[in-house]
């Protein structure tokens, strides 16, 4: 991956962005999609869309979120000790030990989650995984006051302090990969479109509180209206140990972007992208997902009469870990999948039932 759009993504993941709370990092996108947009506009909750070519009468949105689990203040103790409550799937298994930035009024306050010594556990703590009600954060304040003072507060977040690093070839690992990866390939899809081939009008969105239950991408189907939408997200690879691949199916890094088949997978939109894949030489794999919502494609297809769209997926390791891993060639080839089918629709294509 060039240089530019290598850093890009490493701010992309290195910035706080907790569901709710992404304006730092909309910014960050916004930077990177408006010298080459039309018009870029961020709705009342954040949700931010670049446009180019807009008198087409066809239109066609790529997108991913831009928000990330988290955490949240819910109690500061006359001890000085720090609660918290998810902001999404947080994994309570995974945040023993961990260093932590608490976003206080006044600047960001580190602590780390606390963990009892394993010389101290009686047998039965040992194997059990804590509640969030459970799990506490040390700041090292002397007491309450000091705590509060510093800017530590019910309702600021909290985020792992787990950056971005280059691992062996071309993988990648970082908090949030999940998926400020689908942000940055909306981004760079918009970028690397050749308007000379553009006959339709093309939105580029950053969606927010996904990790919520797709509320962003619920706000931007209803106003958008799109024709057709390429939504982009993680997915679960399958390449690990103790993962079974008759149950979770076969999905490797560094093979290319899932395609996924059923449920709001519109059959049109899913061949059409599967031919552009196979003129232009952009490795593609097989996905048969889960028949509940989990994606923001689920908001996306249901909005108004029904949209056409088609969720496709970057494998990701350790999903929903501080460290979560993915593939750089991954995200490239669904850029260039992306952008090759927007080039490829005359303005009035139509995606009806075939």
């Amino acid at each position: 991956m060039e240089d530019e759009p290598l850093e890009f993504l490493r701010t992309l993941v290195e910035t706080p962005s907790p569901s709710g709370y992404e304006d730092d990092n909309l910014e960050n996108w916004r930077g990177r999609v408006e010298e080459v947009a039309d018009d870029v506009k961020t709705d009342p909750y954040g949700n931010t869309t670049a446009t180019v070519n807009q008198d087409a009468e066809t239109s066609v949105v790529v997108t991913g979120h831009v928000d990330e689990i988290a955490l949240m203040v819910n109690h500061v103790t006359e001890d000085g000790y720090v609660y918290l409550k998810k902001v999404g799937g947080i994994d309570p298994g995974v945040a023993q030990g961990q260093r932590v930035s608490i976003h206080g009024d006044d600047g960001d306050v580190s602590g780390v989650v606390a963990r009892k010594p394993v010389h101290l556990q009686e047998d039965e703590e040992k194997e059990k995984i804590p509640e969030m009600g459970e799990i506490y954060v040390d700041v090292g304040a002397e007491d309450g006051e000091e705590a509060r003072d510093a800017g530590v507060h019910v309702g600021a977040t909290a985020t792992y302090e787990a950056g971005f690093e280059s691992l062996l070839g071309d993988t990648v690992a970082g908090r949030g990969l999940d998926n400020r990866i689908g942000a940055w390939i909306a981004a760079e899809t918009f970028r690397a479109v050749d308007r000379d081939e553009l006959d339709v009008t093309l939105h580029a969105t950053a969606t927010v509180q996904e990790e919520l239950g797709l509320r962003g991408a619920k706000m931007a189907g209803y106003s958008l209206e799109p024709d057709a939408v390429l939504v982009v997200d993680v997915t679960f690879a399958t390449d690990v140990p103790d993962v079974s691949e008759t149950k979770h199916g076969e999905v490797a890094l560094g093979e290319g972007p899932t395609l996924k088949h059923g449920k709001e997978n519109h059959p049109v939109v899913l061949e059409r992208l599967r031919e552009i894949a196979d003129k232009r030489g952009i490795d593609v794999q097989d996905e048969a997902i889960m028949s509940r919502g989990a994606t923001d494609a689920d908001a996306f297809y249901t909005a108004r009469g029904g949209i056409p769209t088609v969720s496709v997926g970057v494998p990701n390791r350790n999903m929903h870990t501080t460290s979560e891993l993915v593939d750089l060639n991954d995200l490239e080839a669904a850029r260039d999948l992306f952008a090759g089918f927007v080039e490829s629709l005359n303005d009035g294509t139509e995606f009806g039932r075939p």
